[in-house]
């Protein structure tokens, strides 16, 4: 109460406040235009005032630059940039974030609420960002063993204990459309316990007419699967917010940004979904996708809105974050242009986390509780083996580039010693998904198309949503080699040259086999290392191998995915429909 009572005297102007930022040309995404010559001035962590003639203890004189808010990331998995939340934070600092909203069901099918309950205490020691949490609605994905072994089952009862933890906004993406749409006792208790309590986040790839409106009559309230600008405009008009999605393998602002007006940008906004740290520093975070936008031709303060106060008002955290005014969490960026949006330096809650070009207060990653999770049992080498007589057709999961989306194929396999096997001048490789949870043993195997590998193979305990173990090869040996390496590191990333010897780089991911412990530095060298050898020793043409991999078993993505139960086709709105290797 009294440092409330000192902070309403320093936005009278009766006393100094903690800090000023002086001569601020302010980017104010609530009236929609640019101020000149605004002071700004901050106590105790937060804005207590916005106009002229504030003085404080410490003054910065920004000299005509433009400040606006903190970044806000509308949906994010923090699990898919392999670090812990504080080591991700620290890293988009640097590009003007200030808040994210997560989805931790990445490490829920993993570790089920002790996952959970692991992010949301690294979360509270993070300091660089503001972690908000929607809870994790599709744990296991589809709640059918029959589609893929999962770890871990949250039900309706599970979820209901998370309705009270601090910075929850609601219920995480509703991936299982099937459910929603036939009528599923679990799904309709989730989303009539949450109903009035948050945010209903969807997940609708491909999903149209009576089936959208179904999904939107049951409550679901937003969608970042839209890959079309005619897709993207149904949803919008029948009523969703829109989030556009700009990941490390979901390439989806080019084709939706046409879709944005002055009449309907109030119901867009940006995520990432899942971002490799590499990717991040590259390119940046939300920044980049406001950047795109506006050399689209979006107007850089309707951009800024998209990525500010959008969210924030989807959210409910208008009242903290979204815009700079008086009683607002302190979350600026400085900038010396709108073009860019390239910070010179970035206030957080009040404090400086990243000036000149370097972030402040460096986290020491500490020591993680979760319990080990590779369990698998591995097959003899003879097991992988696809058997062909005689010349069949077979299916074949082709990728598309920039998308996680998938197209379903038939094709002519190459025959050896009776079998069917991976074809470098087709460019087909093999993939087997093994179950990395129960220790059953139990694998599927299929090929795939696009990944360009022409030897060895590589692999990944990183495998959306159930993240049993998924390596792609061009050889039986070697991807049994490569499951074996990420086996005895407790879960990782690997490229392996040979099949019973030469070169082997890693990429361990201790932490559920997602997160690594290290710092961001050490863990985009590392990414960095084995995208180098993937190109250079395996002959893998794709970009960003391991993103797109981490998705081949996600049976709610059309159109062909593969888990450790087999092969499934997926149509939109439908349950996957197995189907076997070769032409049913």
């Amino acid at each position: 109460m009294a440092e409330r009572k000192s902070n309403r005297e320093a936005a009278l102007g009766a006393k100094p406040a903690d800090v000023v930022l002086k001569h601020c040309r302010l980017v104010n995404v609530l009236s929609g235009e640019i101020e000149e010559n605004v002071d700004i001035a901050i106590s105790g962590g937060e804005i207590v005032g916005v106009g002229q003639d504030y003085a404080g203890v410490h003054e910065v004189d920004v000299a005509g630059r433009y400040v606006y808010p903190g970044l806000i990331d509308a949906h994010i998995h923090l699990e898919s940039t392999k670090l812990t939340i504080p080591e991700a934070g620290r890293l988009m600092a640097r590009f003007g974030t200030a808040a994210v909203i997560t989805d931790p069901h990445e490490i829920a099918n993993v570790s089920g609420l002790e996952g959970v309950s692991f992010q949301m205490d690294t979360a509270r020691d993070c300091g660089f960002i503001d972690v908000f949490f929607t809870v994790p609605s599709c744990v296991p994905t589809m709640n059918d063993d029959a589609v893929e072994t999962c770890a871990s089952d949250l039900g309706p009862d599970k979820l209901r204990m998370l309705l009270g933890c601090k910075n929850v906004v609601g219920l995480g993406e509703l991936m299982n459309v099937p459910g929603i749409l036939n009528g599923d006792m679990a799904v309709e208790r989730k989303l009539a316990d949450f109903g009035d309590r948050g945010v209903l986040d969807g997940h609708a790839p491909m999903l149209s007419g009576k089936q959208l409106n179904a999904c939107i009559y049951m409550g679901i309230q937003s969608d970042h699967e839209s890959t079309t600008a005619d897709e993207a405009r149904e949803k919008l008009r029948r009523g969703m917010v829109l989030m556009i999605r700009e990941g490390s393998s979901e390439h989806n602002l080019d084709a939706l940004l046409p879709v944005v007006n002055s009449r309907n940008s109030g119901r867009v906004m940006f995520a990432s979904d899942d971002l490799d740290p590499s990717d991040m520093m590259r390119r940046g975070h939300i920044n980049h996708l406001v950047k795109r936008a506006v050399a689209k031709g979006i107007d850089p303060i309707v951009a800024l809105q998209m990525a500010t106060i959008n969210p924030a008002n989807y959210f409910g955290l208008s009242r903290r974050m979204g815009a700079i005014f008086a009683g607002a969490d302190a979350n600026l960026v400085v900038s010396r242009d709108l073009e860019n949006f390239e910070p010179d330096f970035v206030i957080h809650r009040g404090q400086v986390v990243y000036k000149n070009g370097q972030t402040l207060n460096v986290n020491r990653p500490g020591k993680h509780h979760l319990r080990p999770t590779m369990h698998c049992a591995l097959p003899a080498v003879g097991a992988l083996q696809i058997r062909m007589e005689v010349p069949k057709q077979a299916h074949l999961i082709d990728l598309v580039p920039g998308q996680i989306v998938t197209r379903s194929s038939m094709f002519m396999p190459k025959q050896q010693n009776g079998c069917a096997v991976a074809d470098a001048a087709q460019g087909v490789a093999k993939v087997c998904v093994f179950d990395r949870h129960m220790g059953s043993g139990g694998f599927g195997k299929g090929f795939v198309r696009g990944f360009g590998m022409k030897y060895g193979a590589i692999g990944s305990s990183v495998g959306h949503d159930s993240h049993n173990l998924i390596i792609v090869g061009m050889s039986d040996a070697a991807m049994l080699r490569c499951a074996h390496v990420i086996c005895e590191m407790g879960g990782g990333q690997a490229a392996v040259l040979g099949d019973d010897s030469g070169e082997i780089v890693r990429l361990p991911l201790p932490i559920a086999g997602l997160i690594s412990n290290d710092a961001y530095e050490n863990v985009i060298a590392q990414e960095q290392k084995l995208e180098d050898f993937c190109r250079q020793a395996l002959g893998v043409t794709l970009p960003r191998p391991f993103a797109a991999m981490s998705f081949l078993a996600l049976p709610v993505i059309p159109a062909i995915r593969i888990t450790d139960k087999g092969l499934f086709v997926v149509d939109p709105g439908a349950y996957p429909r197995k189907v076997s290797i070769f032409e049913d």
